[in-house]
C-alpha cells in the first residue's frame, strides 16, 4: 500500500463514521457511502483502515555516521571537561560533512572514552 490516511482525511472519516449512529436511515446510508467513497478515493481499502499496521520490533542499527556524531555531541555537552584543543576539535567535528578520517575517529573515541569513564 502506498496511500496513507492523512490527518485531515482521518478527521473527515471519523466524522462520517460518527454519523452511522444517526436515528435517520437516510443519514446513515449517506454517511456510509461518503465514508466508503473517501477511503476508495485515497486508494485505501477498509482493511487498510481497520487492521493496525504491525509494530516494528527491531531497532535499526545506527549508521557509523550516527555513532561518531553522537560521541561528538556527548563531548560537546561536556565542554567544561575538554581542553581548548579538544573543544576546537569537537566543534569542527560537529560541522564536519563527511566521513571522518581514522585519526579523527580515534581522537574522538579517546575523548568520548575519557568523558564517559570508559578509559
Amino acid at each position: 500500500m502506498t496511500a496513507v490516511l492523512d490527518p485531515i482525511s482521518a478527521d473527515r472519516l471519523a466524522k462520517l463514521l460518527g454519523m452511522l449512529g444517526s436515528d435517520h436511515v437516510g443519514e446513515r446510508a449517506a454517511a456510509g457511502a461518503k465514508a466508503d467513497e473517501l477511503v476508495r478515493r485515497l486508494g485505501l481499502s477498509w482493511f487498510d483502515i481497520v487492521v493496525p499496521k504491525p509494530v516494528q520490533t527491531t531497532v535499526p542499527r545506527p549508521s557509523p555516521d550516527m555513532v561518531w556524531r553522537r560521541m561528538a555531541l556527548y563531548a560537546d555537552a561536556r565542554q567544561e571537561q575538554l581542553t581548548d584543543r579538544e573543544a576546537e576539535f569537537i566543534e569542527s567535528m560537529l560541522r564536519w560533512r563527511g566521513e571522518p578520517t581514522e585519526k579523527q575517529k580515534n581522537w574522538l573515541m579517546d575523548i568520548y572514552a575519557r568523558l564517559s569513564g570508559g578509559g
